[in-house]
């Protein structure tokens, strides 16, 4: 397949893939979702699995039950009350799906220990007193490259990292108020880690067209709770399992339904791995009293 078609292919899955994060719930068949990547359903159904490796239908569910996974865990909303919002119609349509995919029942997995993945088992994990900064962050015009595998995967971060420098490099996107940013779209205690999705991102502060596997968004502005960790990215997730394990349940806030980032202030080819600084930026709104 010539490299410009393969470039129309990804540019096309990735407007695609970046409409269902924002109409998850809008019900997005296959025809109107072939109709935004401007390729006809026959084909786009065969690319978006040969790209993302799932077939849009199975993707499209998997992510709706585990944000509603996530809404179980962080919220008292009665299973009624979210079938409804979410478009399941009745609680019993919405078990029966959610065991389907989770192995227990809505109300069964509600009441599981939060750290019941590898990611977060407290035994292996210390913890970190957490003072956060909690202020409003302007909004952020990103050029990304996705990644799908586990967080931190090194040959993965590093392959998408090295592209999208070089990417940046030939469009003469860096300059002294460029930043460094890592999206993550999906909680590893939720998500199978194979397929929890990363952007690697650079800001811009000029208009760049997306084009093959590199796309273009923004980050929203809003309040957000920032934490820095300073050292090797492994502590990374000792950071993480503090966060959402001990701080947030107990804090005065709540999460909102943004993306989590991280910011890398330097880099790992300029300074020692003890001087690395990583802000770790969770969106969040105050808690009603």
């Amino acid at each position: 397949m010539r490299e410009r078609t393969i470039n129309e292919y990804e540019r096309a899955v990735n407007k695609v893939v970046d409409y269902i994060n924002k109409h998850l719930y809008d019900s997005p068949d296959l025809k109107q979702l072939s109709e935004v990547a401007n390729i006809s359903e026959f084909h786009f159904h065969r690319i978006f699995k040969t790209i993302i490796g799932e077939n849009i239908g199975e993707y499209v569910a998997r992510l709706r039950l585990e944000d509603i996974a996530q809404r179980l865990r962080m919220s008292s909303d009665t299973l009624d009350k979210i079938a409804l919002e979410k478009g399941y119609g009745t609680k019993n349509a919405l078990s029966k799906a959610f065991k389907k995919h989770f192995g227990v029942s809505p109300s069964v997995y509600r009441i599981l220990p939060q750290n019941n993945s590898f990611f977060f088992r407290d035994d292996e994990r210390k913890e970190i007193l957490l003072n956060p900064e909690v202020r409003i962050v302007d909004a952020k015009r990103i050029v990304y490259i996705r990644i799908i595998d586990w967080y931190g995967a090194p040959d993965s971060y590093a392959k998408a990292w090295k592209q999208l420098g070089q990417f940046a490099k030939e469009n003469n996107l860096i300059n002294a108020q460029t930043e460094y940013i890592g999206l993550s779209f999906d909680d590893p205690t939720i998500t199978e880690p194979e397929n929890c999705r990363f952007y690697a991102c650079i800001t811009v502060d000029k208009d760049i067209q997306p084009r093959g596997p590199f796309g273009v968004q923004t980050v929203d502005e809003g309040l957000y709770a920032v934490f820095t960790l300073r050292g090797s990215y492994s502590g990374l997730l000792d950071l993480y399992f503090n966060i959402y394990i001990k701080w947030l349940p107990i804090s005065d806030y709540k999460l909102r339904k943004k993306s989590a980032f991280e910011k890398y202030l330097n880099s790992p080819d300029k300074v020692s791995e003890d001087e690395l600084l990583t802000e770790i930026y969770v969106p969040v709104s105050k808690k009603k009293m």
